[in-house]
């Protein structure tokens, strides 16, 4: 089995992020809050403390509502089964990077790519109240000084070559 990689794949702004060490600490910070979410009930206290951490003391609870609402509408408009790794892992997915890159698309101003990228996770009926509520936690992250680069476009590979995996990993 062979992977395709680029050299330049771990320069900030020449591809999409595939790892969370590619991640700005806003992401970092979103994909986190995500996959806690997503891992159940248990882990709401764990949540709060974090954004009580990380938020202004104002946009603390706005920030978890926020977050609350979106991952809410996105479990009951899904499109498809949403793929996610779990809490700790390295890698990142295609939802969630969507994901993100709605958040940052939201934060640049650029609401109509959001609604379009908010499409690819969640049926019509659902997109504006998802769009709505990922704004929201949007403002909050801006105004706690956790601002999430926009990735427009994935640039071309300087190079790309194949490489051996060094290791498979189970998530």
């Amino acid at each position: 089995m062979t992977v395709q990689i680029s050299q330049a794949a771990g320069e900030r702004g020449t591809s999409w992020p595939t790892h969370v060490q590619d991640l700005s600490e806003g992401e970092r910070l979103v994909i986190w809050a995500f996959r806690r979410w997503v891992s159940g009930p248990q882990q709401l206290p764990l949540l709060a403390r974090e954004f009580d951490r990380q938020f202004r003391r104002a946009e603390a609870r706005p920030a978890l509502q926020a977050l609350d609402a979106a991952l809410t509408g996105l479990t009951r408009h899904a499109r498809r089964t949403i793929v996610y790794h779990q809490p700790c892992c390295a890698c990142l997915c295609a939802d969630e990077v969507c994901f993100l890159s709605i958040v940052a698309a939201l934060q640049s101003g650029a609401q109509h790519a959001a609604g379009a990228m908010a499409q690819w996770l969640v049926r019509r009926e659902g997109v504006q109240d998802f769009v709505a509520a990922l704004d929201d936690l949007a403002e909050c992250l801006s105004g706690s000084g956790h601002d999430l680069p926009y990735r427009t476009q994935q640039r071309n590979p300087v190079h790309t070559t194949t490489a051996q995996p060094l290791s498979l990993l189970v998530h």
